[in-house]
């Protein structure tokens, strides 16, 4: 008798494999056209590097879970959040703006043309209660 295995998706494994499988991203596609409502299919991902080096000795760098950008250039930062994550509002801010950051480009730019930028969180906990924060 054959077994069959699964792997659940919350595991980082399953997460990766199942929003992170660039052979086939019909799955990433039609979620996230859910997660922001939008009426507009998304025909293309391109998976971007997930991790930034620190600019310098003392400031920080990151791993996004998965990031991604979609044929009109609007971006994704895909995380989940197992546990307790007593900064992660703070830790999402710090990734969105180090993604606008690598899209400024040199010389004269406009401000005004930046694409639209998505975070998507998939908690097990709620990061909300008991903070004290403002969204911007």
């Amino acid at each position: 008798m054959e077994q069959s295995y699964y792997i659940p998706i919350i595991s980082d494994y399953g997460f990766k494999a199942t929003f992170g499988n660039e052979a086939n991203d019909l799955f990433l596609r039609k979620a996230l056209q859910a997660l922001i409502k939008s009426e507009i299919p998304i025909q293309k991902i391109y998976f971007d590097k997930n991790a930034f080096e620190a600019l310098t000795f003392d400031s920080r760098s990151g791993i996004f879970d998965l990031s991604c950008t979609d044929e009109k250039g609007n971006q994704f930062i895909v995380e989940m959040q197992l546990g307790n994550a007593p900064n992660f509002l703070q830790r999402m801010k710090f990734y969105a703006l180090h993604k606008f950051n690598v899209m400024i480009e040199k010389g004269k730019f406009n401000y005004s043309n930046l694409p639209k930028l998505f975070i998507i969180a998939i908690l097990e906990k709620s990061v909300l209660l008991g903070n004290n924060f403002t969204l911007l």
